[in-house]
């Protein structure tokens, strides 16, 4: 009876072990540190920021993204008064971490005048961040792949898949895992 009992528990904790498993069709999918972004075209980062958005394989202005879409925002580690310039390189994924983050959560008259007296966030942004490293620009410090689960229709909250994560970006970078 023991080994019975056993036998189920170790069969029962095993199929619990799944989440390195899954598929990059998945939003559970964990990323391997040893990815590479591949950027193919030249990427202009506005004069005053660090930072550009891709949205459907385009560049998106400040602003104008569609936040309940899925997005990456490209980032720098330096703001200059003119435009920057992110040449086509290869870009390897040292770190990927997930989070999530309320934005717009804060009262106000402008955000949250319908809903004043409801503490629930009224963004709710899935965040997958890969932090990259290429000796050649290593002003280029990091990716944050996202979009707004509290947006109507999203049903259950969840992290960007593989293949949202590549629509978004488009042709401007490949995303290469092993």
């Amino acid at each position: 009876m023991n080994k019975a009992l056993l036998l189920f528990c170790v069969t029962f904790l095993w199929s619990c072990n799944t989440p390195g498993g899954y598929g990059q069709e998945s939003p559970y999918y964990r990323y391997p540190e040893n990815g590479r972004f591949v950027l193919n075209h030249t990427l202009e980062i506005p004069a005053s920021w660090a930072t550009a958005r891709l949205q459907s394989g385009k560049v998106v202005a400040f602003g104008h993204v569609q936040e309940q879409e899925p997005h990456c925002i490209v980032e720098l580690n330096t703001v200059r008064a003119e435009p920057q310039h992110i040449e086509p390189d290869t870009f390897i994924i040292v770190r990927v971490q997930r989070s999530i983050s309320e934005l717009a959560a804060a009262s106000g008259f402008f955000i949250r005048a319908a809903f004043a007296s409801d503490p629930r966030p009224t963004q709710m942004f899935y965040k997958t961040t890969f932090t990259l490293k290429s000796d050649r620009q290593p002003g280029v410090i990091r990716m944050t792949c996202q979009s707004d689960q509290y947006a109507a229709s999203t049903g259950i909250p969840r992290h960007l898949s593989a293949p949202e994560i590549r629509q978004a970006l488009g042709n401007f970078f490949t995303l290469e895992l092993p």
